[in-house]
């Protein structure tokens, strides 16, 4: 990965994560911008997913890796009815914020490590097993497109089990035309 790579990723997720954390009324949009943002960065780098068993296992892994982080920032924000006004009403604290960057943490350490940290044993692993090296950053963009997906609908379900009202409003596709 390039600075540049690097800085997009790590303003993407402080942009992110700065619209999550504390008391938020979301609406559908600011509830569906991560889910864009991530199918955006996806289709940089899902236009082909790597074959071979191996490499397989590697997509999974990050798919079940995310999955378990969605669960965890699920069960880490809080989802609630306004009682003035029956809209949804998160709260995300530091324990979601840490464990959102925990998540970013070990991707960029992991890309970063293997450019600079454990490059041979990377190489050496990918030769043996036949890994295409894009076999790895499929794997994180299925874990963060999980991850994200994974909390938006817990969170999109909790709140309808509550009767908590997301406004849709916002979304140009949720608007019936006029007559």
């Amino acid at each position: 990965m390039s600075v540049s790579d690097y800085l997009l990723y790590t303003g993407l997720f402080v942009a992110i994560l700065a619209t999550q954390l504390g008391t938020r009324r979301p609406d559908a949009r600011r509830l569906l911008f991560p889910v864009a943002v991530t199918v955006g960065v996806g289709f940089k780098y899902l236009r082909t997913i790597p074959s071979g068993s191996t490499a397989h296992l590697i997509e999974a892994a990050g798919l079940a890796v995310g999955l378990l982080f969605g669960l965890a920032s699920v069960a880490l924000i809080h989802v609630r009815k306004d009682p003035a006004d029956s809209r949804l009403v998160t709260v995300a604290g530091w324990p979601y914020a840490a464990l959102w960057t925990l998540a970013m943490v070990l991707r960029l350490g992991f890309a970063y490590g293997s450019t600079h940290w454990f490059t041979h044993a990377l190489v050496t692993f990918s030769i043996q097993h036949r890994v295409p090296g894009t076999a790895y950053g499929t794997a994180f963009v299925l874990m963060v497109l999980a991850m994200i997906t994974v909390r938006t609908a817990g969170v999109l379900v909790r709140a309808r089990a509550l009767g908590a009202a997301v406004d849709l409003g916002s979304l140009r596709i949720a608007r019936r035309p006029a007559h």
